[in-house]
């Protein structure tokens, strides 16, 4: 037994906002007061002073292709992240064919095998020991991996039946939703027709879709309407990841599309719900830049035909001034073949080099292929605002799971996303029961997790105690672009009732579960 003892318990579900004693027995909470005597032989954690929240439920995560390789996840659990929900943009890593080991190799460059179902996968990774829960989807981008691979042609009625029978087979064996990716390969190639009736099983289960949108920037309206018109012909609950608006000209275009999302609550036909990372860059793979269809016939038919002549050319120029980020705008992530321009500007390398900076770029992308990724501009700051204000929505890091060293050339949403939410409520600039409800209380509700991301009686002891005295050393430490390191802002953070850091330390345990949706 423990008890956690003279904190102040910020509970949104519940409406607790308090300082009280937190009684943990085995797995769950199960006596919440103003004071409880310890029971002989229960660890005592003194937490005057400091905030007991809930643990954190983080709405959008790729952590599935990197907890095979950091099941402790320490990563996440210095944010006081206790969940991950994974399998997000289309990718997850089942339902897979074993030669499907490049699928999603931009998260990972120690990629496993494809697992055939989420019950092989959840199987090695309870065999591993996760220091996370893991809620997951499945990536309709692997369904279809699995059906057709990477052909762009529309599926025969056929495919879609079997997509269909791999959707229904994971939702069976638990996962809480599906995910598309619209800009990724094979999930670009789905049409709204195709996702509506691959879909099709969701209707009525309660678990929702989640999708990547088709178009992020010029197309970002009408890839909303899509997106909503989807899940309302297939009855089915929306989730729509990280939204923002890329791109100057379409900086402000949020205010349209909340406003969708508002009328589509308002018909009631589904729920549609948004997630955000509180950042103004973004991260993707370099790969994405390169124009629609050069893919088409894998990796080595484009080096072939991109090394010299008229291919070469059109790459060259969509790379220059077509693609949705310009060269001017790139930060390289970590480079496995090309060490020197991690962490670089493409403008900043390709003069090192003494090269024209497109040129670098295109040679890179061939010498990495998927992997590589790379830091872009991507929100305005009065979007950011706009949306983390919407009462939709919810955080989502859109990160996955690095050591401090490792992200020192990759975004810093990976280390810290939870932090940049919490950090300005803890200072009092934003509303703490808001930073709250975003990071635990609404990602659990909408996964139907009644017994997370609260302190009911009986629920699960996932809890993040803070030190709120913490908070302003963190934000003076540089921006929350530059920030590359573990918060430091949790004394103790419990997972299923076990110590997963205890004063400020992982503790190596993991007591974290793969769930299964009701």
């Amino acid at each position: 037994m423990k008890i956690i003892r003279g904190g102040r318990v910020v509970d949104p579900g519940t409406g607790t906002d308090a300082v009280l004693d937190l009684l943990i027995e085995g797995e769950r909470v199960t006596a919440l007061a103003a004071r409880i005597e310890p029971p002989a032989g229960a660890a005592v954690f003194d937490a005057t002073g400091l905030l007991v929240l809930p643990g954190f439920v983080d709405m959008h995560t790729h952590s599935d292709f990197t907890l095979q390789h950091d099941p402790a996840a320490p990563s996440r659990l210095h944010q006081g992240v206790t969940t991950d929900v994974t399998g997000n943009c289309g990718f997850s890593p089942f339902p897979l064919p074993p030669s499907s080991i490049g699928f999603g190799s931009f998260f990972s460059s120690r990629l496993d095998r494809g697992f055939p179902d989420l019950a092989s996968y959840a199987a090695h990774l309870e065999s591993l020991g996760t220091g996370v829960n893991v809620a997951p989807l499945v990536g309709l981008g692997a369904v279809r991996e699995h059906v057709a691979g990477s052909d762009p042609r529309p599926p025969s009625d056929e495919a879609v039946a079997e997509m269909r029978r791999l959707v229904a087979e994971g939702l069976d064996q638990g996962a809480f939703g599906v995910s598309s990716g619209l800009v990724y390969t094979p999930g670009r190639f789905a049409a709204a027709d195709e996702l509506r009736r691959v879909i099709a099983p969701l209707r009525g289960s309660g678990r929702f879709y989640a999708t990547h949108l088709r178009d992020e920037r010029d197309g970002l309206v009408a890839s909303v309407a899509e997106a909503i018109s989807t899940a309302e012909d297939a009855g089915v609950d929306l989730q729509i990841s990280h939204h923002k608006a890329l791109g100057k000209a379409n900086w402000g275009r949020t205010e349209e599309t909340l406003a969708m999302v508002d009328e589509a609550n308002e018909r009631g036909a589904v729920s549609v719900a948004v997630d955000y990372y509180p950042y103004t860059s973004g991260s993707t793979g370099v790969s994405s830049l390169l124009p629609p269809g050069s893919l088409d016939g894998g990796w080595e038919l484009l080096r072939q035909r991109a090394g010299e002549g008229a291919e070469r050319l059109r790459l060259l120029r969509h790379l220059d001034g077509a693609a949705q980020f310009r060269p001017d705008e790139i930060i390289f992530g970590r480079s496995g073949t090309r060490p020197e321009a991690s962490g670089r500007a493409l403008p900043e390398y390709a003069a090192l080099l003494g090269r024209d900076a497109v040129d670098v770029l295109l040679e890179l992308i061939l010498a990495e292929g998927e992997r590589l990724t790379m830091i872009v501009p991507a929100a305005s700051r009065d979007d950011l605002a706009r949306v983390s204000a919407h009462p939709a929505a919810m955080h989502g890091s859109d990160g996955w799971l690095m050591t401090a060293e490792q992200a020192r050339h990759e975004h810093p949403r990976n280390l810290a996303s939870a932090a940049e939410v919490l950090v300005p409520a803890l200072l009092g600039r934003t509303p703490l029961d808001r930073a709250i409800r975003h990071l635990a209380t609404v990602p659990a509700e909408r996964l139907r997790l009644d017994d997370r991301g609260t302190f009911r009686s009986g629920s699960y002891a996932d809890i993040a105690v803070a030190d709120p005295a913490r908070a302003a050393a963190y934000q003076n430490d540089r921006g929350p672009e530059a920030r590359r390191a573990y918060p430091g802002l949790m004394r103790w953070v419990f997972v299923n009732g076990e110590t997963a850091i205890d004063n400020f330390r992982p503790t190596g345990r993991r007591a974290g579960k793969v769930l299964r949706a009701a």
